[in-house]
């Protein structure tokens, strides 16, 4: 409560107009005079505080200026205050006066944080977009609040305008420069400014800046590609294997992707792995058709990559396939019934045949067997055919086909067999010629031409003589209990002979 100006003797007060008055401050006024006595004073008021100032106006009778500042007012205001000064003579208080603060001001506290650029760190040529952090620290204006941007790179503005600032008070927004910029070899420095609609009680955070460095071009991505061997050969139906480098020559590495081209027919590569960032290495494999045409081949690698393309040029060499043929010789042989009959049999590898071929005979007549020296092998090699003729064949001409079996193929020989009846009237230089030509053609057989003979001398010493046998057993023996074919009967060992199986039953 402000008090009235006393009456009584005391320090003469005078209660000054307040000056520099704002929105939420004024500068409170008056005048004291002591009248020769020490004095204290202070500024009385509702609702003004201004502390009471240390120490006393000096005894004398001159007439001292007072003041004080009184802050965190409200604004368009209506305040009242008075000087009071007290000594020993009493107190005394001034006239009570009054002023009203001014309007508030809108402001608004714009800051600019965080400049940064991207890529971080750029070489020449780079698509640089630089970034920084906008903020409202305070305000007293509603949102969204527009604001101006400006990005300066080295005193040339790159970006700028208008935006809009959606609040609240304390977000941050992210603010970029469109378009990219193209780094420049050197130093550089970008400039962030802002302002805003209203006042900006404190533009020291509305400028931020950020020097950097362009550092020179990188060197360009290139890489080298490399093939070994650049020349196979395969046969048909096998494959080839190549091997392929591709190696990094200069700048970052990328992914590079591997092609083949100019396949002839029947051929077909794969690479394990098809693509790869350098340095790597990759098998190429061709895969060659057994009916591929015989041959020299060129064929193209690429690699593309980077925006880059190398190519290496690989041959392959088609062989003849591997094969093999079978002979027999002599091409016609003829016999009589009962008669046992031999060929040579020749199975020939042919470019690089390697395989086991086995042997086998068809063709022979109802009752006839056969019998291979060597009935398996490895090509090159020789075997003897011997054929067994039972008494009772069935005369006539039969071509056998001599069958080799073996990697996948068949290859067959033909020789032509003549069987004879037999007569009694057959000479003994017929037999004495076939006796010696078996000898010539198979020396291993000689036990069995040997026991020819024998059979020959019998007939002999029985010339005109009707040989007796005894009858065949009983009907039961004329299928095979082995296999179950049917069963010849040999009278000569009494015996019936299976020729399926080749043995006697």
């Amino acid at each position: 409560m402000i008090l009235p100006q006393a009456e009584a003797a005391g320090p003469i007060v005078t209660t000054l107009p307040a000056t520099n008055v704002t929105a939420t401050s004024a500068l409170l006024r008056g005048s004291i005079n002591p009248v020769g006595f020490a004095t204290q004073w202070d500024f009385v008021s509702t609702s003004i505080y201004c502390p009471r100032p240390p120490g006393n106006l000096p005894a004398n009778n001159s007439t001292h200026p007072v003041s004080c500042t009184a802050s965190g007012l409200t604004p368009s205001t209506v305040y009242q205050f008075a000087v009071r000064a007290t000594n020993a003579l009493g107190t005394s208080v001034g006239s009570l006066l009054s002023f009203t603060t001014a309007a508030a001001m809108a402001t608004t506290d714009w800051e600019l944080s965080s400049p940064t650029l991207s890529p971080a760190s750029p070489n020449v040529g780079d698509a640089v977009t630089f970034n920084v952090v906008l903020r409202v620290m305070s305000t007293n204006q509603p949102y969204p609040q527009s604001f101006t941007i400006a990005a300066q790179l080295d005193g040339v503005t790159i970006a700028g305008g208008s935006r809009s600032y959606p609040g609240p008070t304390g977000s941050t927004m992210n603010v970029y420069s469109t378009p990219p910029w193209t780094a420049t070899a050197g130093s550089h420095t970008i400039v962030w400014q802002v302002s805003g609609a209203v006042s900006d009680p404190n533009t020291a955070n509305n400028v931020v800046t950020r020097t950097f460095t362009v550092g020179p071009a990188p060197a360009q991505f290139d890489f080298g590609l490399s093939v070994s061997p650049t020349e196979r050969t395969a046969a048909p139906g096998s494959s080839a294997s190549y091997a392929v480098t591709v190696n990094l020559v200069a700048g970052s590495s990328q992914l590079v992707t591997l092609s083949l081209s100019g396949e002839p027919g029947g051929v077909t590569g794969a690479f394990s792995p098809s693509s790869g960032s350098p340095s790597f290495s990759s098998s190429l494999t061709l895969a060659v058709d057994s009916s591929t045409s015989p041959g020299s081949y060129s064929m193209t690698i690429t690699g593309t990559g980077g925006g880059r393309t190398h190519t290496v040029t690989i041959t392959l060499v088609v062989s003849e396939a591997k094969d093999f043929r079978v002979e027999a010789t002599p091409a016609s042989r003829t016999v009589n019934q009962g008669e046992i009959v031999s060929y040579s049999v020749n199975v020939v590898g042919l470019h690089g045949f390697n395989s086991q071929v086995s042997l086998s005979v068809s063709g022979l007549p109802s009752g006839g067997s056969y019998l291979f020296s060597t009935p398996s092998a490895t090509p090159d090699f020789s075997s003897t055919l011997t054929v067994t003729l039972p008494d009772n064949v069935e005369t006539g001409s039969f071509t056998l086909t001599i069958k080799g079996s073996g990697g996948g193929l068949d290859r067959i020989a033909s020789a032509l067999l003549v069987i004879g009846a037999t007569t009694q009237t057959q000479t003994q230089t017929e037999t004495t010629t076939g006796f010696y030509e078996l000898i010539q053609q198979n020396s291993l057989l000689l036990s069995v031409l040997l026991l020819v003979i024998g059979l020959v001398v019998a007939a002999l010493l029985m010339r005109g003589r009707k040989p007796s046998y005894p009858p065949p057993p009983p009907e039961p023996a004329k299928a095979c209990p082995t296999c179950g074919k049917p069963l010849s009967y040999i009278r000569e060992y009494d015996r019936w002979y299976c020729y399926s199986c080749k043995e006697y039953k």
